[in-house]
């Protein structure tokens, strides 16, 4: 499987739908294709939804916005399977 980076478009790191997420920063791993990149990211990053009401907007994730973050094959890290390589050089486990 290739490596995707997947990485806060300039200018969106305000974007509400960070709320959704724990990670705001570039991340590498390894998906079959962009789409399950993002989705594999939208689902390491879900924050809880303590703190919110009934009736309340809940964020939609940013990793699966096209117009927040971007997502590009990119084999310049090596990623090992089912790992996200933070920019931090952190890992999470997916």
């Amino acid at each position: 499987m290739p490596v995707y980076k997947l990485e806060p478009l300039e200018g969106m790191e305000g974007h509400s739908g960070w709320r959704a997420s724990h990670i705001i920063m570039e991340v590498w791993l390894r998906a079959h294709d962009p789409e399950d990149a993002r989705k594999k990211m939208a689902l390491a990053t879900a924050t809880t939804l303590e703190g919110y009401e009934a009736g309340q907007l809940i964020p939609y994730s940013p990793w699966l916005n096209s117009a927040v973050v971007s997502c590009d094959e990119d084999d310049s890290r090596d990623v090992p399977d089912g790992v996200v390589l933070l920019g931090n050089g952190k890992t999470i486990t997916l």
